[in-house]
């Protein structure tokens, strides 16, 4: 089998849907972190060491939260438009050299 093409409208869909999976999963992880950090305490050490320093460091878990959301947002809709570019020049190249030559094995049952 020989691929010849691929169609960037499937590329741009499966993009966006696997980077906003892979948000998703980043976003839960960090509020799992951020729930331990925050239960074990360590946030009250640094603001009061930095209190101590005559520091004043307010640190809020919501506004952290929503600036990796929506840095995250902005990641997704990069990284979909590069796969969609490299799609484009994947069927530029196709197009000169032929194509990606892929052998599939039939099962033997």
């Amino acid at each position: 089998m020989t691929i010849r093409k691929v169609d960037p409208w499937s590329v741009l869909k499966l993009s966006v849907l696997f980077y906003f999976c892979a948000l998703l999963v980043v976003m839960l992880a960090l509020a799992v972190f951020w729930n331990i950090v925050n239960r074990i305490g360590i946030i009250e050490s640094v603001t009061s060491f930095m209190e101590t320093m005559h520091f004043e460091l307010n640190i809020y878990g919501g506004n952290i939260g929503r600036a990796i959301f929506l840095i995250g947002l902005l990641n997704v809709v990069l990284w979909s438009g590069i796969n969609v570019f490299v799609a484009f020049l994947y069927n530029l190249l196709a197009d000169l050299v032929g194509g990606l030559k892929i052998t599939v094995a039939e099962d033997e049952r």
